[in-house]
């Protein structure tokens, strides 16, 4: 009798854990589509960029300018206008991870692997990974692993094996959905970079206008910075192509 107790206590333990992990694991991919809901609710964007570049041991910086357009969650095109020895560089992320990179020097579009994809976007602290446009919920099989007052903490694990990334852990904020904090592990599952984002309302959205991304071993930051922005213009397809990306601006 007693054994049948005990194999009833072990399988009702052991049904409930399973309950509680199921509904962890809805409640934290609930978490990361209100996540992707927050960041790519408007149907398109434009922007003038900043970029800053911090030496964070001697004070260093490097300005450079850009122009932003994004529509959806997988078109995005970043083109160069300062310095003028940058000018006209350009990169365009399509869907099915496809990135190009357009130097004037080459004046030829180059596809970027999914390997080199790691690399560092024009020697910034972004890769062309990190400025590529796509949904969380299609990069990452989230885990809630903590909440505050205010947050979220959610373990994010890229589904792309040729990640850089073992896993992230974002900071989602509680009110909005919006990411405030994203920590990067390397494959030994060390930290190894930090983003910061603050974010405004632009026509009733919420929009990141700063990012400040930080390399822990390099201890070096660059921080993206938007203005002008606009929203729902109706950007059109044709100015995500591969042809326009070398047209002349």
């Amino acid at each position: 009798m007693k054994t049948k107790i005990i194999i009833s206590i072990i399988g009702l333990l052991y049904l409930t854990s399973v309950s509680t992990d199921a509904a962890g694991q809805e409640n934290a991919n609930t978490l990361l589509s209100k996540t992707d809901h927050t960041m790519f609710g408007v149907k398109d964007k434009s922007a003038d960029v900043k970029m800053i570049m911090i030496n964070l041991k001697n004070g260093k910086q490097k300005v450079k300018e850009a122009t932003l357009l994004q529509k959806g969650t997988n078109k995005k095109l970043f083109r160069y206008t300062y310095p003028k020895s940058d000018s006209g560089i350009a990169t365009l992320s399509l869907p099915d991870n496809q990135v190009y990179l357009y130097l004037p020097l080459f004046k030829k579009p180059k596809k970027i692997t999914n390997l080199a994809q790691s690399n560092a976007f024009n020697h910034s602290d972004f890769s062309f990974q990190d400025m590529a446009t796509k949904s969380y919920a299609e990069k990452y099989t989230p885990q809630l692993i903590g909440t505050t007052d205010t947050s979220y903490v959610l373990k994010l694990k890229p589904k792309d094996d040729n990640s850089t990334y073992s896993y992230l852990v974002a900071t989602i904020n509680k009110s909005h959905y919006y990411p405030e904090k994203i920590a990067y592990y390397n494959q030994k599952g060390q930290k190894v970079k930090v983003a910061v984002y603050h974010f405004k309302k632009v026509e009733n959205y919420w929009i990141a206008d700063v990012v400040s991304m930080t390399d822990l071993k390099k201890n070096h930051e660059t921080k993206i910075i938007m203005s002008n922005i606009k929203i729902n213009r109706g950007l059109n397809d044709d100015m995500f192509t591969v042809k326009n990306l070398a047209a002349k601006q």
